[in-house]
Protein backbone atom coordinates (compact mmCIF):
# COMPACT_ATOMS: atom_id res chain seq x y z
CA UNK A 1 0.00 0.00 0.00
CA UNK A 2 2.94 2.50 -0.80
CA UNK A 3 0.47 4.26 -3.55
CA UNK A 4 1.37 8.34 -2.82
CA UNK A 5 -1.54 10.22 -2.73
CA UNK A 6 -1.40 11.82 -5.54
CA UNK A 7 -2.39 9.01 -7.79
CA UNK A 8 -5.35 7.77 -5.67
CA UNK A 9 -7.18 11.15 -4.97
CA UNK A 10 -10.38 12.11 -6.84
CA UNK A 11 -11.06 15.73 -8.15
CA UNK A 12 -12.85 18.12 -5.45
CA UNK A 13 -16.47 18.56 -5.52
CA UNK A 14 -16.88 22.28 -4.08
CA UNK A 15 -19.98 24.61 -3.07
CA UNK A 16 -19.63 28.45 -1.97
CA UNK A 17 -20.27 29.14 2.00
CA UNK A 18 -23.16 30.56 0.97
CA UNK A 19 -24.76 27.58 -0.89
CA UNK A 20 -28.02 25.87 0.64
CA UNK A 21 -27.91 22.22 2.29
CA UNK A 22 -30.17 21.87 -0.90
CA UNK A 23 -27.70 22.67 -3.27
CA UNK A 24 -25.08 20.53 -1.82
CA UNK A 25 -27.30 17.71 -1.58
CA UNK A 26 -28.05 18.12 -5.91
CA UNK A 27 -24.33 18.34 -5.94
CA UNK A 28 -23.08 15.14 -3.90
CA UNK A 29 -26.18 13.33 -5.66
CA UNK A 30 -25.22 14.50 -9.50
CA UNK A 31 -21.20 13.85 -8.82
CA UNK A 32 -21.43 10.83 -6.96
CA UNK A 33 -19.77 11.71 -4.27
CA UNK A 34 -19.88 11.46 -0.23
CA UNK A 35 -18.33 14.94 0.57
CA UNK A 36 -17.93 18.47 -0.87
CA UNK A 37 -15.76 21.21 0.17
CA UNK A 38 -16.85 24.40 1.17
CA UNK A 39 -14.85 27.42 -0.34
CA UNK A 40 -15.15 31.30 0.77
CA UNK A 41 -15.20 33.74 -1.78
CA UNK A 42 -11.21 34.08 -2.43
CA UNK A 43 -11.55 29.85 -3.08
CA UNK A 44 -10.02 29.04 0.07
CA UNK A 45 -11.29 26.06 2.18
CA UNK A 46 -13.53 26.75 4.93
CA UNK A 47 -14.62 23.39 5.70
CA UNK A 48 -15.97 19.94 4.14
CA UNK A 49 -19.21 18.35 4.27
CA UNK A 50 -19.53 14.61 4.51
CA UNK A 51 -22.82 12.51 4.27
CA UNK A 52 -22.55 12.34 8.36
CA UNK A 53 -22.64 16.11 8.14
CA UNK A 54 -26.02 16.08 6.11
CA UNK A 55 -27.37 13.63 8.56
CA UNK A 56 -27.02 15.82 11.28
CA UNK A 57 -28.55 18.86 9.30
CA UNK A 58 -31.46 16.86 8.33
CA UNK A 59 -31.74 15.98 12.21
CA UNK A 60 -32.10 19.99 13.19
CA UNK A 61 -35.25 19.88 11.13
CA UNK A 62 -34.83 23.53 9.81
CA UNK A 63 -35.27 23.39 5.66
CA UNK A 64 -32.47 22.59 3.52
CA UNK A 65 -33.24 25.74 1.49
CA UNK A 66 -32.78 28.11 4.46
CA UNK A 67 -29.61 26.33 6.18
CA UNK A 68 -26.12 27.20 4.98
CA UNK A 69 -22.80 25.23 3.92
CA UNK A 70 -20.77 26.64 6.27
CA UNK A 71 -23.45 26.37 9.27
CA UNK A 72 -23.08 22.76 9.06
CA UNK A 73 -19.00 21.93 7.38
CA UNK A 74 -16.65 20.38 9.92
CA UNK A 75 -13.90 22.52 9.97
CA UNK A 76 -11.98 19.77 11.00
CA UNK A 77 -9.94 19.70 7.86
CA UNK A 78 -6.85 17.08 7.91
CA UNK A 79 -4.60 17.75 4.86
CA UNK A 80 -2.06 15.68 3.06
CA UNK A 81 0.50 16.59 0.52
CA UNK A 82 0.19 14.62 -3.17
CA UNK A 83 3.66 12.87 -2.27
CA UNK A 84 2.67 11.39 1.00
CA UNK A 85 1.71 7.60 1.14
CA UNK A 86 -2.02 5.98 1.10
CA UNK A 87 -0.85 4.39 4.31
CA UNK A 88 -0.11 7.73 5.55
CA UNK A 89 -3.40 9.38 4.43
CA UNK A 90 -4.92 5.88 6.45
CA UNK A 91 -3.11 6.84 9.49
CA UNK A 92 -4.55 10.28 9.45
CA UNK A 93 -7.97 9.09 8.73
CA UNK A 94 -8.03 7.18 12.05
CA UNK A 95 -5.83 9.37 14.22
CA UNK A 96 -8.65 12.34 13.32
CA UNK A 97 -11.58 10.42 12.96
CA UNK A 98 -12.57 11.79 10.02
CA UNK A 99 -13.62 9.86 6.60
CA UNK A 100 -12.05 12.91 3.89
CA UNK A 101 -8.30 14.09 3.61
CA UNK A 102 -8.02 16.54 1.33
CA UNK A 103 -4.95 16.34 -0.53
CA UNK A 104 -2.78 20.20 -1.14
CA UNK A 105 -0.05 21.89 -2.11
CA UNK A 106 0.04 25.03 -0.09
CA UNK A 107 -3.18 26.27 -0.10
CA UNK A 108 -4.73 24.55 -3.70
CA UNK A 109 -6.62 21.78 -2.69
CA UNK A 110 -5.73 18.80 -5.06
CA UNK A 111 -8.12 16.30 -4.63
CA UNK A 112 -9.53 14.38 -1.88
CA UNK A 113 -9.40 10.74 -1.02
CA UNK A 114 -11.86 8.75 1.55
CA UNK A 115 -11.71 5.90 3.81
CA UNK A 116 -12.94 4.03 0.63
CA UNK A 117 -10.43 5.08 -1.73
CA UNK A 118 -8.05 3.99 0.50
CA UNK A 119 -9.74 0.43 1.54
CA UNK A 120 -9.75 -0.19 -2.03
CA UNK A 121 -6.54 0.33 -3.00
CA UNK A 122 -5.34 -1.39 -0.10
CA UNK A 123 -7.53 -4.16 -1.50
CA UNK A 124 -6.09 -3.75 -4.53
CA UNK A 125 -2.61 -4.60 -3.65
CA UNK A 126 -3.73 -7.66 -1.80
CA UNK A 127 -5.15 -9.25 -4.77
CA UNK A 128 -2.29 -8.02 -6.91
CA UNK A 129 0.10 -9.57 -4.43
Amino acid sequence: MDTIVGHLCRPVVSVDMGATVQDVLENTDWNKVSSVVVLDQDKNVVGIISEKDMVYAESLGIKKKDLKAWQICSKNIVKISPEDSTAGAARLMVDHKVHHVLVMTGDYVEGVVSTMDVLKQFLDSKNSG
